[in-house]
Order: C-alpha cells, then sequence, then structure tokens
C-alpha cells in the first residue's frame, strides 16, 4: 500500500484540499482527509518531497500526439518510437495518448495498427498507449496542411474494413473529411466502434450537421484545417460550435488565438479536450527535424516549414493547461479536466483513468501551479 498527501487535489470535478490518496497494486483504494497526526513513514507528503504550491491530479490524456523526444510515429513506426515517446510524455505530466498517425501509404496505417496491437497485448492495456489516431488518409486535399497531399485518398469500403478488421484489438480514433464519406461508410464506421471525428475538412455546415447525426463524435484541432464560419455558410467551424460533439483544442497560442480560446470555452467548456499535437522536437532542444516527407523547422516557438506552414506543435501539456490559465480566462479547474478526464471519457475509457477517484489506476500527477511543472507521483 502507498498513501500520497496533498494540501490541494483535482479528482475531475473538484479542487479538493488536505486529501490523501491510498493506493493499492497500482489501483486506488480510496482518498481520505488527510490526518493532522500524518505518519511521514507511510504517507508521502507531495508538497516536501516535490512543490510548495503543487496540485495533485489524475496524468494527462493526449488524443494527438505525433511524436516527442527526438522522434515521430510517422517517420519510424515501431515500438522503439512509442517507447521514447511514452518516457517523455511522462516527464511532462502525459501518463496516456494514442500516437497520431498523419497521411501516408495506406500500407502504413496497417503497419502503425499491429505495432500498437502488439504493444497493447504485451503491456495488457495498462502503459501509456490508448489505442491510435489516424489523422488521415482520407481528408480533404483542399485543407490538407502539411500532410502530403500525394497520400490523400478516398475512403472505399475495402479499406475501411481492413481499418475496421483492428478495432477488436484497439480503440481506433479517426480524423475524416466527411464530405468525402458516404453516409453508409460513415455508419458503417461507427456501428463497428470507430471514434469519428471531421477534421481537416472543407465539409459545408448540413454535411457536417447530417455527419453527427450518423455518429461523428468530435472534432480535431478545432479552428485549425477546417471551413471557416461566414456569414451565409457556418462551415465545419460553425457546427462545431452549433453542436454537441467533442472540441479537440491546440492551446499553443499560435495554432489557435487566445480570444478564440475564450470563445470555446464559453460556447462548450464541458465538451473541450486539449491536445499537443506534438512532433518530434516537444521535449528536446532540436530546431530542424524532417516530419511527413517535409524539412520542419522551429521558429518564435512554431514548426514550420520553409513557407511557413504549420506542422503540429512544439506543446507538452502542461505548456498547453499553462496557457489557458494565464492568457484565457480558464479556471485551473476547468483546464485540468480538459486535460484528463475529458479525453479518457471520449476515447472510451473514462470509468479507469482520468479521474483521482476509487477503483481508477493510480496514474498520479503532480503540478506546480505556478510553473506547471510535472512530477509523477510513485
Amino acid at each position: 500500500m502507498q498513501a500520497f498527501a496533498s494540501k490541494y487535489l483535482f479528482d475531475g470535478m473538484s479542487i479538493l484540499k488536505d486529501k490523501t490518496v491510498v493506493v493499492e497494486n497500482g489501483i486506488i483504494s480510496a482518498i481520505i482527509p488527510t490526518p493532522a497526526d500524518l505518519v511521514k513513514e507511510k504517507v508521502l507528503q507531495l508538497e516536501d518531497k516535490y512543490f510548495a504550491n503543487g496540485i495533485l491530479t489524475a496524468g494527462f490524456v493526449d488524443l494527438q500526439l505525433n511524436g516527442c523526444g527526438g522522434v515521430a510515429f510517422n517517420t519510424n513506426i515501431s515500438e522503439t518510437t512509442l517507447e521514447t515517446m511514452y518516457h517523455t510524455c511522462c516527464q511532462l505530466g502525459t501518463t496516456s495518448f494514442l500516437p497520431t498517425l498523419i497521411t501516408c501509404d495506406f500500407a502504413d496505417v496497417i503497419m502503425a495498427l499491429e505495432v500498437v496491437k502488439n504493444w497493447l497485448k504485451k503491456y495488457d492495456n495498462k502503459r501509456g498507449v490508448l489505442g491510435i489516431h489516424l489523422e488521415g488518409p482520407f481528408i480533404s486535399k483542399i485543407k490538407h496542411g502539411i500532410h502530403p497531399i500525394e497520400y490523400i485518398i478516398k475512403p472505399t469500403n475495402e479499406l475501411l474494413a481492413q481499418i475496421v478488421s483492428y478495432n477488436k484489438f484497439l480503440p481506433i480514433k479517426m480524423t475524416i473529411a466527411v464530405e468525402e464519406f458516404t453516409p453508409e461508410q460513415i455508419k458503417f464506421l461507427v456501428a463497428n466502434g470507430i471514434i469519428l471525428a471531421v477534421g481537416h475538412s472543407n465539409a459545408s455546415y448540413a454535411k457536417v450537421i447530417e455527419s453527427i447525426k450518423l455518429g461523428v463524435t468530435a472534432a480535431t484541432h478545432t479552428f485549425n484545417a477546417m471551413s471557416g464560419l461566414t456569414a451565409r455558410e457556418p462551415g465545419v467551424i460553425g457546427a462545431v460550435l452549433n453542436s454537441d460533439i467533442h472540441a479537440g483544442l491546440i492551446a499553443d497560442l499560435i495554432h489557435v488565438d487566445s480570444a478564440n480560446i475564450k470563445l470555446l470555452n464559453k460556447i462548450k467548456s464541458d465538451k473541450i479536450y486539449l491536445v499537443t499535437d506534438s512532433v518530434t522536437p516537444t521535449g528536446t532542444d532540436m530546431l530542424q527535424f524532417d516530419f511527413a516527407k517535409t524539412t520542419l523547422y522551429i521558429k518564435d516557438n512554431k514548426c514550420v516549414d520553409k513557407n511557413g506552414v504549420l506542422g503540429g506543435a512544439y506543446l507538452a501539456m502542461n505548456q498547453a493547461i499553462a496557457n489557458c490559465v494565464n492568457h484565457c480566462e480558464i479556471s485551473l479547474a476547468t483546464t485540468l479536466k480538459m486535460a484528463s478526464k475529458t479525453p479518457a471519457e471520449l476515447i472510451g475509457v473514462g470509468t479507469t483513468i482520468g479521474r483521482i477517484e476509487p477503483g481508477y489506476r493510480a496514474d498520479l500527477v503532480y503540478m506546480d501551479m505556478k510553473s506547471f511543472n510535472c512530477e509523477i507521483v510513485n
């Protein structure tokens, strides 16, 4: 048995004071008031070991992680890459993530599904990787961003069936341009448990709303790579704002202006999930790297190609939290929920991770409320 005492604790919904979390065999067994006569040999006081001004929270959950620690999943589709990503994430407070594969040759899609399948079997679904996020190749050539346009393809029933065959082994989240899909194809994916997000899409408002009714439940990096809101055509952005779907958000203050983050929070704070969209250099001091067959550069904390096109983000989840709290007028409790409970629920693991509650996995992070630095608690 282990016990961790913290002056402040975020349980997934509220910030509590003076609580002790009891852990047995990696599972939270109880949350109790911290005893006044705390015995330090039996209870670890987190303020003493880590930060004087910290808060205990569930580990962060990142549903869009291309790479970090000097590696990228697209560049080297392997368990070795996942291992580096996992260790780097833990240093930054993220304990669970979806490795993201952007548009590439379809043979690489199958390879990535195999690699993640093997990882989950090896670690019994209990170590970092939650499943996979396929960001392409079924996206819009008009809204492709950094995605290599030569690999963007039309969805066929045969290709979709190949992807669906892996859903019995792992959760699969797919970013799709809904305008490229027939209603029957969307219904097929939803019926087979695929989590669908609209993104890299130039769809009309009506098409997105139709797709939401068919089972699309999220939007990938809201405001980015999607048709915009205008007076007579609200586009993808209008549909996201005017519906109940979850909204992924890159809160680096580069991909999305702080004013838009404030707006999104006012409209649907309970449905926002923070993502990093992190790429290779995050967690390193790299200034140049290759991604999706393109050379990218770190300039002013941006990942850009030679033409200034954004290619992922140089961002960690604790930095995204800091940006929301310090620059977007979002409370710490609301922001922490966006980084833990909400994404866990979206990906279907909200009863085991994303909260500090009895019965949940003890993925615990202690975060300094001033610097936002993080330490894994164990």
